[in-house]
Formats: C-alpha cells, sequence, structure tokens
C-alpha cells in the first residue's frame, strides 16, 4: 500500500517539478505598437489615407442632403412621374453611399485591407525579435499581456523593452 501511496505522490509531483523547469515570460503588444516607430509610421499613413475618403463620403452625403432639400422645396410642384424618378435617385445615391462606406471603411473594406497589408512586415519583425529573445534566453513560453490569460505576472518576467531594443536594433542596422 506504500509503494502504490509514493507513486501516486510521485506522479501527482512530476508536473509540479517539469512547471518548475518551465521559463515563461511575457510582453505588452500594445506598448510594442505603440513605441515601434515603423507602427506610428503606417498609423499616420493610414489616418491620412482615412481622411482622404471620410472627405469624398462626406461630399457624397452632402450631394444626397442637397438632392433631398430641393426635392422637398419643389414636390409639390413636380409632375408624379418627375417625383417619383427624384425619389429613386436619391434612394440609389443613398444605396452607393453605403456601398462606399462598406467598401472604403469596412471590416473588410479597403482601409482594413491596407492595414493588414502594411502590418505584416513589422509583425514579422516583431515576432522575430521575440524568437530571438526566446531562444537567446532560454525561454519556453512568452505571452502577449493583452491578448493572453494572464492574471499576475512578476515584472522581471516582462521582455517588452528588450524586444523593443532588438526592433530598434534591427532596424536601426538595416538603414
Amino acid at each position: 500500500m506504500k509503494y502504490i501511496m509514493k507513486i501516486v505522490a510521485l506522479l501527482i509531483l512530476m508536473p509540479t517539478i517539469n512547471f518548475a523547469n518551465t521559463k515563461i515570460g511575457y510582453v505588452n503588444s500594445n506598448r510594442i505598437m505603440a513605441e515601434f516607430e515603423p507602427v506610428r509610421d503606417i498609423q499616420i499613413e493610414l489616418e491620412k489615407e482615412q481622411r482622404k475618403l471620410e472627405i469624398e463620403f462626406n461630399r457624397i452625403l452632402e450631394n444626397i442632403d442637397s438632392l433631398r432639400q430641393d426635392y422637398e422645396r419643389q414636390r409639390l410642384l413636380m409632375s408624379d412621374e418627375r417625383r417619383q424618378n427624384r425619389e429613386q435617385e436619391i434612394i440609389n445615391l443613398e444605396r452607393t453611399a453605403q456601398e462606399f462606406q462598406m467598401k472604403k471603411f469596412g471590416p473588410e473594406g479597403d482601409i482594413t485591407r491596407m492595414q493588414n497589408q502594411k502590418l505584416q512586415p513589422v509583425l514579422e519583425k516583431v515576432q522575430s525579435a521575440i524568437d530571438i529573445i526566446a531562444k537567446e534566453r532560454g525561454y519556453d513560453y512568452i505571452l502577449d499581456a493583452m491578448t493572453g490569460s494572464i492574471l499576475y505576472a512578476l515584472p522581471q518576467y516582462d521582455l517588452t523593452e528588450d524586444v523593443l531594443k532588438e526592433l530598434k536594433k534591427n532596424t536601426n542596422s538595416n538603414n
């Protein structure tokens, strides 16, 4: 019976023993994205493009509003056929505005696609820096504190500063 108890105790303690040898670190991806210069450059570029598209969208909305106001002023003087044509024209422009908005700003729109396309090489650099640090320092895991489920972590395991230094070092050597 004692022999079985020793085996059970050993089996229970084994995962703890293995976990004690596991080295875990974490990074703050929000901070990396906020402080890494190429990301800020991309954000500025995307904001400019978004403002340009918003101006274009606002022109469409102003055109619709103008047509609607003209229609309301002249509606009583119009023939039924002309009134229906104007109403259809306004409906078509509203549909065009909605399509423009989805095509440019929607979840699969131009802005989102442009953001993904421009961020992909940057995200690859970030991943490369994380991989280098993990291998050099013998980490078994590096977690993202912003998207992972970390409830407690010692600050000594925060690798954000090191990743930023590695990115700056790699960025400066590529210039």
